[in-house]
């Protein structure tokens, strides 16, 4: 047994040219890959065997990081079921003296064999008296995901694309191969975060004629894993547009050799368009041109004020040191 301090594993990651856009910042999709890998070596090691993404929360980006910043990130195992951990993420930036927290994010792992099928976890998690506000919480996570998650199996293969109808869209094509996959024969989820977000933000720096970052990523339920040899298709449309953000409708399948066709998630994420100094800066008006666009653009606009209450309230969290 082991107690959930001892299940924490940390990597620190620092700012290549390369992991960075036009004005030097961090690209999103990079950080979410950090997130995603380090999230899984954390679920490897606790469970002594392959593991995949199976729900990640909602989460924002609160701060920036640059070329030249380390980043500490850092997850730990929180609550563990028959196959399933609940597990805690975060990345931290450190710029000269201080240490700000750039991201955190609660997700799901699910603990599976070499044909991707869940198994059983035989570790056991024994949170120190000082944890249990931890473990609890958690464990109230892992109970409200069931139902969340319930109609999973039938949901993979709903795999019709909500993007179609929309007019600003774009799709991609992706094969998969070994260098793909984190171990056994699945890809990375932080593999697949990085590619949606590489395609969705190039619509959304399309859309807005400038250079736009990740702002923030709604809870994503993945459906089903993506295995080496399998066609990805990465689907994004324009949702909504406010003042100075845009959100994207994601849609992700994989097609076998077979022509087996399965859903792997669908999402919305959040981007901010930004000046040379990178400061928020307004992005053209979008009009709905029919009843599907109108009814995505005002869903969208009550997803913004939730987010936008919830990221107040963290804003007002955020760790300086």
């Amino acid at each position: 047994m082991v107690s959930i301090r001892d299940t924490e594993v940390t990597l620190l990651e620092m700012v290549q040219p390369f992991d960075a856009n036009s004005v030097g910042r961090l690209f999103g999709g990079r950080i979410l890959e950090w997130i995603a890998n380090i999230g899984t070596v954390a679920t490897v090691k606790f469970s002594h065997g392959p593991t995949v993404l199976a729900y990640m929360d909602r989460h924002f980006f609160l701060a920036p990081a640059f070329i030249g910043d380390s980043i500490t990130l850092k997850a730990r195992v929180e609550y563990v079921g028959r196959s399933s951990m609940e597990t805690y993420i975060e990345a931290v930036r450190h710029h000269g003296g201080d240490q700000v927290v750039m991201t955190m994010t609660t997700a799901a792992y699910v603990a599976v064999d070499d044909y991707g099928q869940p198994r059983l976890i035989r570790s056991e998690l024994k949170p120190n008296p000082d944890e249990l506000r931890i473990y609890n919480n958690a464990r109230n996570r892992y109970e409200a995901r069931k139902s969340k998650i319930a109609n999973r199996r039938e949901e993979r293969y709903n795999v019709k694309d909500p993007t179609e109808n929309l007019r600003w869209r774009v799709e991609s094509n992706r094969w998969v191969t070994p260098q793909d996959a984190f171990m056994s024969n699945m890809v990375s989820a932080g593999r697949l975060l990085a590619w949606i977000d590489n395609i969705a933000a190039s619509l959304a720096s399309e859309y807005a004629k400038s250079v736009v970052v990740t702002g923030s990523i709604d809870d994503t339920v993945f459906y089903s894993p993506i295995r080496i040899g399998e066609i990805v298709k990465i689907a994004a449309g324009i949702s909504y547009v406010g003042k100075t953000s845009l959100e994207t409708l994601i849609h992700v399948t994989t097609e076998d050799a077979y022509g087996n066709v399965k859903r792997v998630c669908t999402a919305y994420y959040t981007y901010i368009a930004i000046d040379d100094k990178g400061k928020p800066q307004p992005v053209p008006q979008y009009q709905p041109i029919n009843d599907y666009e109108r009814g995505l653009f005002e869903e969208g606009a009550r997803r913004k004020v939730v987010r936008d209450e919830e990221i107040r309230r963290l804003r007002g969290s955020m760790i300086v040191k």
